[in-house]
């Protein structure tokens, strides 16, 4: 055993990895959380020491009981600190990161030419002179030569900015997605990768852009200024309106009218490190109202004063809401 195995790990940071661990077990981990929490992972070397037990302990993951019931462990906080934390990262930890890794670390963010943390709102100047702002937790890749400008957006939000180009040397300005690609037919616009519904959306705050789905048998499309638009590979959803003269984002708000509870807490949860669950007959609750992102914390409660929720957390990072009695 090397001199990591034997170093020990500040009791906080086993409690925080203990915590994720029992979310991990529950099942109900969305694309979202498994982001946060391998970033939580990467945010310190003595997160990434469990990766680095794997061989040491990894045989330990076939004492795990069949009947491993992690929301028991939740009920019961008291029995859930140092010394079942401990246990549980020695024994458990090492194999599910070491699985997580392979499977869904998102080794291209972590790459990425720009990025924002979570909670931060980045503006950017490109090499051209347009202005590219990130939302929260945003990461794009960058390529510009003489042929064309292209913006990759990898995940989250942002919003663009288009300098003027010389007629004599015209390049297109296009961002991709997972999706597909959008060209500027004039100065502003925001695109959005939205990786849980599997879809991209647009909107168009001055001019015009042309959307072309990754298909090649789906026609291209001209969406035009103050209108929305959302579509994925294979087709286009219905065109809206907009309200506003630029993302809310932008301004640290958040702003919804008649949306379900859990969207709405997803939303804030793009700015706030952690990860929520809720009880299923909640979730459908609509939601109205004004938030603040630079402070989703007083958001959440309240929500959960306007709503008669409970909020129950279980660390900084994981809460649990349910209908109050």
């Amino acid at each position: 055993m090397n001199n990591d195995d034997k170093q020990v790990i500040d009791p906080e940071i086993l409690e925080q990895a203990a915590d994720w661990l029992v979310l991990l077990h529950s099942g109900t981990m969305t694309e979202s959380q498994q982001t946060q929490f391998q970033q939580w992972q990467a945010a310190h070397h003595d997160h990434q020491k469990a990766i680095d037990r794997m061989n040491h302990f990894n045989k330990g993951f076939q004492q795990l009981p069949k009947q491993f019931q992690p929301k028991k462990l939740l009920k019961s906080r008291q029995r859930f600190h140092l010394h079942l934390s401990q246990k549980l990262l020695l024994v458990f930890s090492p194999f599910i990161a070491f699985w997580c890794a392979y499977q869904y670390l998102p080794w291209q963010l972590w790459q990425a030419d720009a990025s924002s943390n979570t909670g931060e709102i980045k503006t950017i100047s490109l090499q051209d002179g347009s202005k590219l702002t990130l939302a929260s937790d945003s990461h794009v890749n960058i390529q510009f030569n003489e042929h064309v400008r292209k913006i990759e957006l990898l995940q989250g939000e942002i919003y663009i900015h288009t300098a003027k180009q010389v007629a004599t040397h015209y390049r297109p300005f296009i961002v991709t997605t997972d999706n597909g690609s959008i060209q500027a037919l004039g100065t502003r616009f925001s695109v959005r990768q939205n990786h849980s519904d599997q879809d991209t959306t647009v909107n168009i705050y001055q001019h015009a852009v042309a959307i072309q789905p990754i298909q090649s048998n789906v026609p291209k499309k001209t969406i035009t200024q103050g209108q929305s638009i959302q579509f994925n590979q294979h087709h286009y959803g219905h065109t809206q309106k907009l309200q506003q003269a630029q993302p809310y984002w932008m301004q640290h708000l958040l702003v919804v009218d008649n949306k379900r509870l859990d969207q709405v807490l997803t939303e804030i949860y793009r700015y706030q490190t952690g990860t929520y669950f809720m009880d299923s007959q909640i979730k459908n609750i609509r939601v109205s109202g004004v938030f603040s992102l630079k402070n989703p914390k007083q958001s959440i409660e309240t929500l959960a004063k306007t709503y008669h929720l409970q909020l129950d957390y279980y660390s900084q990072y994981i809460l649990h809401v349910k209908k109050s009695n």
